[in-house]
């Protein structure tokens, strides 16, 4: 449970008061997971003596705003309070509520997580869209009190821990199923044949490839709409531009349309983006990544 305090003598933890981002949210988030129970100031300044564990405020172990802050990643992303914190006790936290794979959990949720709100807080982060995209980041503060409405600052402050705290359980849960997943992957190095994976059960493998590095032009699984899929690999990670494209000339079409243009027997889709195909069984989804090759 989080306790606000206005007595610095009674507060265990001190953070900046006035409009919160994420940084200071998900911190919060995350020290009340790791100690339990909190007791927060939130102070417009303050100097950070060592005697309470301070975090986005008070230019001590855990605040990125002193003139010489430098501690940066490998990727050139800089650290906020919340990576500072990740850092320091993300791997104690994990091991303490017994995940598998603690070090690789760590390292996948810095990475889907923790890397992209230091990178907002520290002005790191580009998008250009001509739309409005919400990230993480803007998700909180839409948490901030609004203007004509009376809301008290503190009570918006806990409703916006309370929505990450959601987000981390997520994002923690996505981890560990990506960690897993990179694991089995692994052991089915030996079976790729002439850059094609073939998986006798569907699971969420595009991360695992990249993760991996692995030099994969197609996935071939079974559907879960039934029979086999047979799908290209992307240019990169998230992106929907294929290695190698399906032909050209089976695009959108379906069924005995899609059986006579291509001469597979029991083809039944063929999408538009010529990234994915489907048959009924594994040998005709192989047939599609057989003809693309061939080109006949």
């Amino acid at each position: 449970m989080i306790k606000l305090t206005n007595n610095l003598e009674e507060a265990t933890f001190v953070t900046h008061a006035g409009n919160f981002h994420a940084d200071d949210v998900f911190s919060t988030m995350f020290l009340e997971r790791l100690f339990g129970d909190i007791t927060l100031i939130r102070l417009k300044e303050y100097q950070d003596d060592g005697k309470k564990l301070a975090y986005d405020i008070g230019l001590g172990a855990f605040d990125h705003h002193g003139t010489d802050f430098d501690k940066k990643r490998k990727n050139g992303i800089h650290y906020c309070g919340f990576g500072l914190l990740w850092q320091k006790y993300g791997l104690e936290y994990l091991k303490k509520i017994k995940v598998e794979y603690p070090e690789k959990v760590f390292n996948v949720l810095d990475e889907l997580l923790v890397t992209g709100i230091d990178a907002f807080d520290n002005g790191e982060y580009n998008l250009n869209a001509p739309f409005n995209i919400y990230t993480l980041s803007s998700l909180v503060e839409l948490f901030r009190p609004k203007f004509g409405k009376e809301e008290e600052e503190s009570e918006c402050f806990l409703k916006a821990v309370s929505f990450a705290d959601i987000v981390f359980t997520q994002v923690l849960n996505d981890a560990i199923s990506k960690v897993r997943i990179v694991t089995l992957i692994e052991k089915l190095i030996p079976t790729i044949k002439d850059k094609v994976l073939i998986l006798e059960e569907y699971i969420p493998y595009e991360y695992a490839l990249f993760k991996l590095g692995l030099d994969v032009e197609f996935v071939v699984y079974p559907s879960n709409r039934g029979g086999y899929a047979a799908h290209t690999v992307p240019i990169k990670y998230k992106d929907f531009t294929p290695k190698v494209p399906f032909k050209k000339e089976w695009a959108g079409l379906r069924d005995e349309v899609l059986q006579k243009v291509s001469g597979i027997k029991t083809a039944r889709f063929c999408h538009k983006n010529l990234f994915l195909a489907t048959a009924d069984t594994k040998e005709d989804a192989l047939k599609f990544i057989e003809k693309t090759r061939t080109g006949k």
